[in-house]
């Protein structure tokens, strides 16, 4: 990731982590990866309790891990709205570098009600990389608006 401010977290694939195929269960790979987005947005805005998750997006599951990977798992601040923070996140094996899973998580900022509420954070990419971040998200949301359940 192209920007010095970002959050890596190491996990080891364990036997209790696998699923019948004998890989890397999905429901655990999410939930590593909402965790880690999870802690890179509590990073930006210094406080975990004001923050709650409201979608994971554009998840992407490339390969599987396996028992005794070591999995990286890397998140860094994407996109910001009014009261919103947004997560690239990305899961590699940390000796080949091999990608596992990539995808954004959207967080939104809450008062004590739990109703959302502006984090005045600021935010521009300032790389190339963060600006592919950016735009990625805006075509995301704007692919979001337009499907109708």
């Amino acid at each position: 990731m192209g920007t010095s401010n970002f959050t890596t977290i190491s996990k080891l694939v364990r036997p209790e982590n696998l699923n019948h195929h004998g890989t890397l269960f999905a429901g655990v790979t999410s939930m590593w990866f909402v965790e880690a987005a999870f802690i890179e947005a509590s990073r930006v805005y210094g406080d975990p309790s004001k923050i709650v998750c409201i979608k994971v997006h554009g998840m992407k599951f490339i390969r599987p891990g396996n028992n005794g990977d070591i999995l990286e798992i890397k998140s860094v601040l994407a996109h910001v709205g009014r009261t919103s923070l947004t997560i690239y996140t990305k899961i590699y094996k940390r000796i080949s570098g091999e990608q596992h899973v990539d995808g954004f998580v959207t967080f939104v900022t809450v008062d004590e009600k739990g109703k959302s509420m502006p984090h005045g954070i600021t935010y521009k990419p300032t790389d190339e990389e963060g600006q592919k971040l950016w735009n990625e998200v805006e075509r995301l949301k704007h692919s979001d608006s337009q499907t109708k359940m």
